[in-house]
């Protein structure tokens, strides 16, 4: 079966785990081949063992300009052509405003925003025509919560940079779309939110904690569930090969956005 232009060849950024793992896997289960990146050398190791010649491992810190910097002309030259993009790392620091810290804030603006679109002109010139990106955005950039501010100035203004990118790249055809996923059961959700000035519980106080934590944003949902990341993996496959749509996010949200 011949492939979709964009999920031929495709770099997946945080390709190592979660959403970004599970898009690699996928566009490999297709046919594809795959770049994955991210900063942990042994995770993508692990996804590119486990699909030999397949997926391919490019260890690479998003958050530093001059390790990015050529990126998709590195993954071009890796698997003789690129026509796909994918950027899903990203990082999220809870902090309610006015205890927002300087770091927590530049380094979700460098990786959530500032890489994307850096990736993204570079995806201007670096894939073929037709080919297609993908930015893994999210629901709090729609509907933020009191401790996002950060991470929902970031994704939001993902989503507008991806507009931009979409309107420049449709003369010769290279598409920007972008998905707003809900609360998908990745690492990202395990870790504890404390309130301002708390420590970390232990033992047993912990493991109550995080079960009603994770218990509470299940409910979120009115599908009753929380995301996994194939879910999102799908909706991120299709739009890369849809020849089509640019501009466009899609909510994979289980109806989170529907509730008041």
């Amino acid at each position: 079966m011949k492939l979709p232009v964009g999920t031929r060849r495709v770099l997946v950024t945080g390709g190592g785990s979660g959403i970004g793992r599970a898009v690699a896997e996928r566009i490999a289960a297709d046919g594809g081949e795959v770049v994955v990146v991210g900063r942990r050398a042994e995770r993508l190791e692990a996804v590119r063992d486990a699909w030999p010649g397949r997926i391919h491992a490019l260890p690479c810190d998003l958050a530093d300009e001059a390790q990015r910097q050529g990126l998709l002309e590195r993954a071009r030259d890796l698997l003789g052509g690129l026509d796909g993009m994918v950027h899903s790392a990203g990082n999220v620091v809870h902090q309610a405003p006015g205890r927002i810290d300087e770091a927590a804030l530049r380094s979700q603006l460098e990786l959530n925003l500032v890489a994307p679109l850096r990736l993204g002109e570079e995806a201007l010139r670096v894939l073929e025509s037709g080919g297609g990106v993908v930015f893994v955005a999210s629901t709090l950039a729609f509907r933020p919560v009191r401790t996002s501010a950060a991470y929902s100035a970031a994704k939001a203004g993902l989503v507008a940079a991806m507009a931009s990118l979409a309107l420049e790249g449709a003369p010769r055809g290279v598409r920007f779309n972008a998905v707003a996923p809900g609360l998908v059961d990745t690492e990202m959700i395990h870790e504890l939110r404390l309130d301002p000035g708390e420590t970390m519980p232990t033992g047993v106080e912990y493991e109550e904690r995080l079960g009603a934590q994770l218990e509470a944003l299940r409910g979120l949902h009115p599908l009753g569930r929380l995301g996994k990341a194939e879910d999102v993996a799908a909706a991120v496959v299709h739009l890369l090969g849809a020849s089509w749509s640019t501009g466009t996010t899609l909510t994979i949200d289980g109806g989170l956005l529907l509730r008041e």
